[in-house]
Parts: C-alpha cells; structure tokens; sequence
C-alpha cells in the first residue's frame, strides 16, 4: 500500500511541476510578444528606432539569466527543497514580469532588466527542483516524467499566447507601420493596442504568481524508502514454518550464487559536479546544447516577424504561436519516451535531422497574396514542426545528465550542462542583430541549421554507457 500511495503521490508532484513549468514557458511567448512591444517602444518610450532584430535581446536576457542561474536553483532546493525553491524562483520570475508595467514605459534598457533578465533568473532558478522530484518518486521513468513536467514548460504559450493576443488586439488588426530603413519589418501604430500593453504585464505577473503558488504546494520529495531503485531486491525473510537453519542456508546458497554470478548495477553511480567537470561527456553534452541553442533563440523570437512578412492576419500568426506551444509541449514526452526506449544518442540525432529539415526549407513558405491559404497551412505545418522538433533538447538533456552522471546530483549537473544557454542566448542575440541584415531570412536559416548539423555529428561521436553497458 506504501508503494501505491507513494505513486499516487508522485504524481501530485509531478503535477505540480507541470503546473509550475506552465508558467516558465510563458517565455515562449516573446516571439508573439514582440511586435506588440517593440511597436510600443517605438512609439511610446526609448529609443524610438527600436528594430525586431535588437529587441531580440529581451528573449536573449531571458534565456542568459535562466542558463546563469539553473545550476543555483540546484543548489538553494538541496538546503530548502523543491517546493520553496519552485516558489522562490516563480515568484522572483512574476516579479519582473509585473514591474515591466512600470519599466515599459520608461526605456527598453530597463525592460532588459525586469523582462528579460529577472525573468530568465526565476527561471533558471525554479527549471530544475521539479524535475529532480519528479525523477525520484520515479526513477525507472526518467524520459517519461521529465518529458510531462516539461510538456508544462512547452504548452505555457499555447495558453498565454492568445490570453496576450485576445486581450492586446480583439479586432485582428495587422501591423501597418513601415520602417523606412527596413521595408520588410511592420509595426502595430493603433492606439487602443498600445494603451494596453503596459497593463497587460501586470495582468500576466499576477496570474503567473497564483498559478505558481497552486504548483508549489503539490511538490515534495519523496520519503527516502521511496528513493531506492525500484530492481533493487529486499532482503530475504524467514519463510513461514522453517527453521532458523534452513533460512541460513537458504541465505547461504544465495550469497554464492551472487558471488558466481553477481547482478549488473540498476543505476549509474553518481558524480558531483566536481567530478562531472573533468569528464569528457560533459563537454560533449554542453557543446550539444550550445549548438542548437542558437536555433531556439532565432526561431522563437522571430518566426512572427517572419510570419508578418507573409501572412497579413494576426490572430492566425497567434493561432500558429498556440499549436505550435501544443507541439512544444507534446514533443517533451515523446522525445523523452524516445530516449528511454531507444538512446539519448538515436533520439538526438532524429532530433536534429527534424531540425534541420523544417528551419532550412521554412524559407520556401509562399507569400499570401501568390499562393492563398496554402501560405497559412505550409507555415503552421512548418512552425509547429520546428517547435515540435527543437522542445526535445529540453527533455532529452536532463535525461542524458541523469543517466550519464547519476540522480543525486541531477538538479545542479543538469544547471552546469543548462548554462550553454547562458552562452547560445549572449552568442544568438549577437549573430541575429550583427548578421540579419547581412544575411536576410534565408541566410539565418541556413546559418543556424548548419549550427544544427555539427550539433548532430557530435551527438554521433557521443558514447556514454549506462550501469548496464548500453548507450545513454
């Protein structure tokens, strides 16, 4: 009945942290956000030649402050657990969010600060704690349970995407201001939109608080009789009517039989993270990371300023933004599913391939006034592709970190593995504002997809064992 119980328990929490990482992947909403809020800036506060491609750096901040500080959520819920360290970090994330009501109107310097870097540090610091719980009440379905705390993470924009949209533009209206430097960039001028824009935030901060504090209270570890790897066998009981003596001999023959044939290890030894630095797999893992970390930050900050350039119907580019979080939150479980039943190594690599495919030929989506509704169906099949096929890095590399280098350490392993977001985030924002206009769409397509493919060739290169001799 403990066992029963102790499951039924683990779901709660991992409940909990689906409900907690709904509100973290509300970072996904940038990408909708973003002409909303430079369009603002533009118009209403500073500088007020604000393009796509450096507003771009509110997403690169977010993503920077979550890589700086993942490995310290480790930390902080390994002294006060997973529940107060979710909470801490939700809270500081809200945080940010509700005070850009005051810092939008003030410059988008300061915008970098509350909604992008205290944003990206509540993150990082609430990401790991529910993972880490949600692995130990359910430490043979490692994939499985990060794949559906993360689905949460994934799906945060098919909710908030047209919470954003139904409240900012309820008529649908497109954007129609042309930047004379930048024909291809347009710009929301209507001053019902902009006039809500500052509230939205305090809307968003404080609805992302409540919903926090409802996941938090559903997260605890699990008792330690509960930790133990669920192959591990019990000690042999006295049978009912034998003697003490034949139980010893019993004991006795089954000593030597594990001596003769001694039972392969369920569970990979853990390493600190002292020792996880000086490993080879690590480096490798965190290049991996890196690489593809490039392409996130380009597609999701800009697919719907792509889109703009296209299709001239903002609630359908809201709609793509809504199925494609469903692809993102769906393809965390199947990626991590994946994972368990084949390899880290084949399920990445089938990853990237995906990858590749659908960023590369995104370029040849059609422009709406030539090719009709086949525009809207080839770039909603096309993005939520995308999404469907990058959400897996976020599932398959705390596996990996967890098979790789054990479950006792997962929670800050993983943050020093996370913190190539820190780099990809500094790095992405640096090569789309430097080269986007050097390039033009289908040159950073090309450029990030190659970044992708080197990815896959190390992933090919990677060869960890688990416990049991297989590929992680």
């Amino acid at each position: 009945m403990a066992i029963s119980m102790g499951k039924y328990r683990g779901w709660i929490a991992v409940l909990g942290g689906v409900l907690v990482h709904l509100t973290l992947g509300t970072i996904y909403t940038f990408g909708n956000m973003n002409p909303y809020l430079t369009s603002y800036i533009r118009l209403r506060s500073s500088p007020p030649d604000l393009t796509y491609k450096v507003s771009v750096w509110v997403f690169s901040l977010q993503g920077a402050g979550q890589g700086l500080s993942m490995f310290v959520g480790g930390y902080i819920s390994r002294r006060i657990g997973p529940r107060w360290t979710a909470l801490l970090g939700g809270w500081f994330m809200s945080a940010g969010v509700t005070l850009t009501y005051f810092t939008v109107t003030h410059s988008f310097y300061a915008i970098l600060m509350t909604y992008g870097l205290m944003f990206g540090l509540g993150i990082g610091i609430a990401y790991a704690p529910p993972l880490a719980c949600a692995m130990k009440w359910m430490p043979e379905r490692k994939g499985l349970v990060n794949g559906l705390v993360l689905a949460g993470f994934g799906g945060g924009s098919f909710i908030f995407d047209q919470v954003q949209t139904a409240y900012l533009n309820p008529n649908n209206l497109s954007p129609d201001l042309e930047d004379p430097d930048d024909p291809s960039s347009k710009y929301f001028d209507d001053k019902e939109i902009l006039d809500k824009i500052p509230v939205c935030f305090l809307l968003l901060g404080g609805s992302y608080a409540a919903i926090q504090l409802l996941g938090a209270l559903m997260i605890a570890d699990p008792p330690e009789k509960l930790q133990a790897d669920p192959e591990e066998k019990a000690p042999l009981a006295q049978s009912p009517g034998g003697t003490l003596s034949d139980d010893l001999d019993i004991q006795e023959d089954s000593d030597s039989l594990h001596k003769r044939f001694p039972p392969k290890p369920t569970e990979t030894k853990s390493l600190s993270p002292g020792q996880m630095l000086r490993t080879r797999e690590f480096y490798m893992l965190w290049f991996m990371f890196f690489m593809n970390g490039n392409a996130v930050v380009f597609i999701s900050t800009l697919w719907k300023a792509f889109g703009e350039t296209k299709i001239e119907d903002d609630h359908f580019l809201a709609l793509v933004g809504a199925f494609s979080a469903v692809l993102n939150a769906l393809g965390r479980p199947f990626w991590g599913w994946l994972a368990d039943r084949y390899s880290f190594k084949v399920s990445f690599m089938g990853l990237c391939t995906s990858m590749i495919f659908f960023t590369l030929t995104l370029f040849a989506v059609p422009d709406e006034t030539n090719a009709g509704v086949g525009s809207k169906v080839m770039f909603f099949i096309w993005i939520c592709g995308i999404f469907g096929s990058f959400c897996g890095n976020f599932s398959l590399f705390p596996t990996a970190t967890a098979k790789t280098f054990g479950p006792e350490y997962v929670a800050v392993n993983y943050g020093l593995v996370f913190t190539s977001n820190l780099v990809s985030s500094i790095t992405g924002g640096i090569i789309t504002s430097a080269l986007m206009s050097a390039l033009g769409w289908f040159g950073m397509f090309s450029l990030v997809s190659g970044m992708t493919a080197i990815s896959g060739v190390i992933a090919f290169l990677f060869k960890a064992k688990n416990a049991e001799g297989r590929d992680v």
